[in-house]
């Protein structure tokens, strides 16, 4: 597929990466047959700073290319610029190695470092559910907008729900269809409140789902009254946890 200058495309896979001889973190399709292998995108520099490496987003883009100040023809490479309002993480995903980038304090504010940060994936369940539940009364958070806090919060809920689940569906209750390339059972995360539509990220609003109940809550007929049998579904594992923990 060709695309030329201006062209746009909504609701592109996208991930934070590192190239040979840049410093800085970048951004580009994730897996695309679409664009090149060697196409960048604009992308906010606080989310590529804040997140680790491999994190995705999903969310629009437009094909630019720059132009000549002296003859006002388009010059250069095509590149992509994310429309910032549509950027929305990827919770279903969280990468494997927590590498942090860190901005280092230098004349040209373009040179990184990059440390390993693993703090999630060593809590224990129950230090999970404390952290989350310290978290209740924070006020909704907009992926559009995020933050490292977003980012945390996010990373938090996912790890929690699979951590809950233990690879039983929480819709239909029967083990996760397959598993991932690391070895872990593959469950999907769904927020029964919507956080763009004030949904917050917290224990009694995310869920564990197999990819069919996953797409009979979002496609289904009936996904209004499943969506609410899934609730149901959520504060009885909770009040269970609650009476064990």
């Amino acid at each position: 597929m060709t695309f030329k200058t201006n062209d746009e495309f909504e609701g592109v896979l996208l991930e934070t990466c590192l190239d040979k001889g840049i410093s800085r973190p970048r951004v580009r399709p994730f897996k695309s047959s679409v664009f090149p292998e060697d196409i960048r995108v604009e992308f906010p520099r606080n989310l590529r700073e804040e997140n680790p490496i491999g994190t995705r987003f999903i969310a629009d883009l437009k094909v630019l290319q720059k132009t000549s100040k002296d003859t006002g023809e388009l010059i250069g490479a095509h590149y992509l610029r994310v429309n910032t309002k549509t950027i929305q993480i990827d919770t279903y995903f969280i990468p494997k190695s927590q590498v942090i980038p860190i901005r280092q304090n230098t004349k040209s504010d373009r040179v990184y470092a990059y440390s390993l940060d693993d703090n999630v994936s060593n809590l224990s369940f129950l230090e999970l559910r404390i952290r989350l539940i310290e978290k209740l009364n924070d006020k909704p958070l907009s992926f559009s907008t995020s933050s490292q806090k977003a980012f945390d919060r996010s990373k938090l809920i996912v790890t929690y729900a699979l951590s809950r689940a233990n690879g039983i569906c929480e819709g239909c209750e029967q083990q996760a269809p397959f598993l991932r390339k690391n070895g872990e059972p593959y469950l999907e995360v769904h927020h029964i409140a919507e956080v763009s539509n004030g949904g917050s990220d917290s224990p009694m609003n995310v869920i564990a789902l197999c990819p069919n109940c996953h797409r009979r809550v979002t496609h289904g007929q009936d996904r209004t009254d499943y969506n609410h049998q899934l609730k149901i579904n959520v504060i009885n594992f909770e009040k269970a946890l609650d009476n064990q923990l």
